[in-house]
């Protein structure tokens, strides 16, 4: 083993590849060690660099404009010399907005300014506090840089302003690219010949560096200037980033209230959507990557999780490398897939298309022409556990779809279904994905079934059905490749017409190509299911008007998610077809027509979406993501699905229609997702305090005295009781129950994982 250890080292690629690493470790540690960069600067040391605003100062000795104005900017610092990185910005101030036509507030900023004039992003400052804290980039070297105060409206005055290089992110950086790099040898380590622990099977080692390739590829768009931070739902998905990271600060774990969205007032989409892969984004938010590094980084490594899970299950349905690989290319390029990452940013969507392939994978093992063998029941009890498991944690609405397209299956196949040993396998499969994921499931059925939150569904009057129909595709957008792409892409049907044409017109011998055919067609036939549903000619008026069922079916809201199942049913056919056609030497050749159809339909995305792409650079604090036009109250960009029943939003907060509160000289205060009150009920009377905080399951009072309440508003009230003076603070602390499914989740977990460590012991 030395011999060999000393032989490969001595070879020019590694010796290169070693050399790169250590000159990039080198250099990120030399910017980690380095001193912080740290600048003070008082309020008379603001420079005015107004247009038509006056500058004076108030009677906090603060800089700025006094007098109600309209917008520009109006101080900057004196130059700085700040290195790239990122910087930690704290300044008092005086902010009191005008308002934009309807009663939005406007949104004063600061931001950096190169010697070059160019405006890095700019941190909006909360209106409700005297100083803020925001972080703010560097993105290259600067010899001048200065710090921009811009008045959006309103009175602005400026006190003391503090920039300290944060240099958590720069020490990141080094584990980071340590990290990156011993993943990135032991990956050699495994699929380079010659190699000390490279395996046998060299075909397969070239297709793991295929797939790396191929995943790289999909993330292309992310290279760009704010590319995959455009589309439909992003700032939706970076706020959950946002939110889960300051749960963490806040010791929150799980994270179920996102104390500091909708201006205050938190927000729970966590009880209503899993967000188990968003950890991951959140805990390098806060280590100091920008949120929108953050969300590029896991964006990246879900397409390798997706292409890795992908030809793992296309390798076990047609046992043949080459066409896993065919597949896995036609999967990650779909125009689907690049439609959900990047023109919609479906986060939930796109990860739940990691997990879906191990399900035909599993039916497999499962409703073969023979019954499974032990070691295919536990394989398919595994691989049903994962996808079913993860669907949860990803995107519930995938996994409804998921369930009911299953469950025909298995009730088509009934009989199959009901063997001892398959329905054995359900039941273990099933009892596992609901043990792990009960610390979600729990929650999630608690206020489902409370009644206090049906904005999540499309219509609470019955005509749910009506509504989804008309939001379905037409049957001609199928077929193309729009410019939006929210298709399936000709490949998709090219590959399924040619499984069809092998059925009808070869002679079907032999047990493998029975085999190949049957899953071809039942993908073909839950393909083209699956695509009448996304269209507006399928009977939804129908499904929305069946009792209970109807409304839990047409929760999917838009049917073209269908389209799903869709890309990865015909997938599965045309690797069927490829597998037949193979055994006629033709199988290249139709692979060949299928990746050029499929790369084709990549750039044509990739042309479309860089036309649309907004130049403006994003920026990297929390409350900074939602600084759209009339639209960027601190921390507001949230949808309105889950709130609670009553609670009537507004741009900067919410409307109280029903007076609630009864006692006055109430001083109301937040802080890390702590809300104190203040006060002295002198009427020998319980009184009631509405607060603002959204309604959720789990607000309690943990110090002083009362008791927590729902209002008419939705809002969270507290009942101060008779003659009590003092203090009285309220925060989100998990229910008793909710901690015991947290606990018997970690339990399952800590129980498999022992089991499955004991089977391999026991097998060697």
């Amino acid at each position: 083993m030395p011999k060999k250890l000393l032989s490969l080292l001595r070879r020019p690629a590694v010796i290169l590849l070693l050399a790169a690493e250590l000159l990039v470790l080198s250099g990120a540690l030399a910017v980690a060690l380095r001193p912080a960069v740290t600048y003070e600067f008082a309020a008379d040391t603001w420079e005015s660099i107004a247009q038509t605003s006056q500058i004076s100062t108030d009677e906090n000795g603060f800089v700025g404009v006094s007098e109600m104005t309209d917008g520009e900017d109006i101080l900057r610092t004196p130059s700085m010399v700040l290195p790239a990185g990122h910087y930690i910005v704290t300044v008092d101030y005086n902010y009191i907005p005008s308002v934009w036509e309807g009663g939005v507030e406007r949104r004063s900023c600061i931001f950096f300014q190169s010697e070059m004039g160019g405006t890095g992003e700019k941190a909006w400052l909360n209106v409700k506090k005297g100083q803020d804290t925001v972080t703010l980039n560097i993105r290259e070297d600067c010899a001048v840089v200065r710090l921009v105060a811009h008045n959006d409206g309103g009175i602005f005055t400026l006190g003391a302003v503090r920039i300290v290089q944060d240099m958590r992110y720069a020490r990141a950086c080094v584990w980071g690219w340590l990290a990156v790099f011993l993943l990135l040898d032991a990956f050699l380590l495994l699929v380079v010949p010659g190699s000390l622990l490279a395996g046998r099977d060299r075909e397969l080692n070239a297709c793991m560096f295929v797939l790396i390739g191929i995943a790289v590829l999909t993330c292309a768009p992310l290279l760009q200037d704010n590319g995959g931070t455009q589309g439909s739902d992003w700032a939706f998905h970076l706020s959950r980033i946002e939110g889960i990271a300051q749960g963490l600060r806040e010791g929150q774990f799980p994270v179920r209230i996102y104390s500091m969205a909708k201006d205050g007032y938190g927000y729970a989409p966590s009880l209503f959507y899993g967000e188990l892969l968003l950890y991951f984004p959140a805990v390098l938010r806060l280590l100091g990557m920008s949120v929108q590094g953050a969300y590029h980084t896991f964006v990246l490594a879900v397409q390798l999780l997706t292409a890795g899970i992908s030809f793992f299950s296309f390798r076990q349905l047609f046992r043949h490398n080459k066409i896993a690989l065919v597949g896995t290319v036609l999967y990650m390029l779909s125009t689907y897939h690049f439609y959900k990452i990047y023109w919609l940013s479906a986060v939930g969507e796109f990860s739940a298309m990691a997990f879906l392939p191990l399900i035909p994978a599993a039916l497999t093992l499962l409703y073969g022409e023979e019954p499974p063998t032990k070691q295919q029941g536990r394989t398919a009890c595994i691989e049903l556990t994962a996808a079913f498991g993860m669907l949860v944690q990803v995107h519930v609405l995938t996994l409804e779809m998921a369930v009911l397209a299953t469950g025909v299956f298995c009730l088509v196949n009934f009989r199959r279904t009901f063997s001892r040993p398959v329905l054995l396998t359900w039941l273990k499969a099933a009892a596992s994905a609901v043990l792990l994921n009960l610390w979600f499931l729990l929650p999630f059925f608690t206020v489902l079934t409370s009644g206090g939150y049906s904005g999540m569904y499309v219509s609470a009057d019955g005509n749910g059905g009506t509504i989804i129909k008309a939001a379905g595709l037409k049957i001609s957008e199928l077929l193309g490749w729009q410019k939006d792409h929210n298709n399936l892409g000709p490949e998709l049907f090219i590959g399924a017409a040619a499984l069809v044409w092998c059925w009808l017109a070869l002679p079907i011998r032999g047990k493998e190509t029975r085999r190949e055919l049957h899953i071809g067609l039942w993908a073909v036939a839950f393909g083209v299911l699956a695509c009448w549903m996304s269209t507006n000619t399928f009977p939804w008026q129908t499904v929305g008007a069946l009792p209970v069922l109807g409304r839990v079916l047409t929760a999917i809201q838009f049917p073209g998610r269908y389209l799903t199942l869709a890309t990865l049913l015909f997938i599965v056919a045309a690797l069927a077809g490829l597998a037949l056609l193979r055994r006629l030497h033709c199988g290249r050749t139709a692979a060949a027509v299928l990746l050029s159809a499929s790369v084709l339909g990549a750039a044509l995305f990739i042309r479309d979406y860089q036309s649309g792409l907004d130049p403006v650079y994003l920026s990297d604090g929390g409350q900074l993501i939602y600084a759209q036009y009339k639209n960027s109250n601190m921390a507001w960009f949230f949808d309105d699905l889950y709130l609670p029943d009553g609670a009537q939003e507004s741009r900067d907060g919410f409307v109280s229609e029903t007076v609630v509160t009864t006692l006055e000289n109430v001083e109301i205060t937040q802080q890390n997702g702590v809300t104190t009150l203040i006060c002295a009920e002198t009427s020998s009377q319980t009184q009631h305090v509405e607060l603002p905080l959204l309604y959720y399951p789990g607000y309690t009072v943990t110090a002083g005295q009362g008791s927590v309440f729902k209002t008419p508003n939705g809002l969270v009230g507290v009942a101060v009781p008779a003659g009590f003076t003092g203090s009285i603070q309220i925060a989100f602390r998990e229910p008793k129950r909710w901690l015991l499914a947290d606990m018997v989740s970690l339990a399952t977990l800590a129980a498999l994982v022992v089991r499955t460590v004991y089977l391999k012991h026991k097998k060697k």
